[in-house]
């Protein structure tokens, strides 16, 4: 049994191709971990896989709030990408002792080959969307 790391972009169109792969794999007797938004937290759940959230000031797609219109923070992606380290590091400390034999992340995931290089384990891009 392999243990497999899913890194996901928190949306429909990222996350549901390579659920459907980790439920495949899951079934063929895979331990899964998926890192996704928490919006995904049941589906990802139910196909037995075992969830983590992104911390959501790190989540790229969750649209901020600003307190003083004046003083708007920027966007979850902006952000995301100026601090890739934040980005990266919340990752890191939350999978701390786990290994993992490969990763599949999304087509667009901005950190895999960072993520993949750090862990030592191959990669592989999900790249067939329906």
């Amino acid at each position: 049994m392999s243990q497999v790391l899913f890194l996901s972009d928190p949306s429909q169109a990222d996350v549901s191709p390579i659920l459907d792969m980790a439920n495949e794999l899951i079934t063929r007797g895979e331990k899964v971990t998926f890192f996704s938004s928490d919006e995904f937290k049941v589906p990802i759940e139910q196909i037995g896989a075992d969830f983590k959230a992104y911390n959501q000031e790190l989540n790229i797609f969750q649209e901020k709030k600003a307190i003083d219109e004046e003083a708007k923070p920027k966007s979850g992606l902006i952000s995301a990408l100026l601090e890739p380290m934040k980005f990266i590091d919340d990752i890191l400390v939350q999978i701390r002792g786990l290994k993992f034999d490969y990763a599949v992340f999304s087509p667009s995931y901005p950190y895999a080959n960072i993520i993949t290089q750090l862990l030592g384990v191959p990669k592989t891009e999900q790249a067939a969307y329906n």
